[in-house]
């Protein structure tokens, strides 16, 4: 599988009180560590939105969660690293590790499904099978 890496800087304003991490933030780290995945795939948002058969129309989370192993502080580089660990027909499930010093310090998951635009829906979008391009990219093949 195809691991990727972000770096952040924990800054003031991504702490509580305790200038601990405020646990929110994890999440749309995890929001931007996907997009850098799919980059890394060479698969850009900017581009996305039209080569799909279908008319892709993003990826929204069906669900994330997140296990906190240890703190990382204000004034800390972290990397979180990124990798799909299953796909299924229309949805798939990232996984995210927080490295801060050479510790795991959370545990991500996002379960994840490819959705296409259905103007005919409610919603404007549909559930579609994800395009094997996906899937090989984003496997490292």
């Amino acid at each position: 599988m195809l691991h990727a890496r972000l770096a952040r800087h924990v800054h003031f304003g991504d702490c509580d009180p305790a200038q601990i991490v405020f646990y929110p933030r994890y999440y749309i780290w995890f929001d931007q560590a996907t997009e850098n995945l799919f980059r890394a795939a060479g698969l850009n948002w900017e581009e996305m939105f039209e080569p799909f058969e279908g008319g892709f129309a993003g990826i929204p989370l069906l669900g994330a969660s997140a296990e906190f192993k240890a703190a990382s502080k204000m004034g800390d580089d972290i990397e979180i690293e990124s990798w799909v660990d299953e796909w299924q027909d229309k949805t798939f499930t990232i996984e995210h590790r927080v490295h801060n010093q050479g510790r795991i310090t959370v545990e991500g998951h996002e379960k994840r499904i490819w959705v296409v635009r259905a103007p005919d829906r409610p919603a404007g979008i549909r559930a579609a099978s994800i395009p094997a391009e996906v899937k090989a990219r984003l496997s490292g093949d």
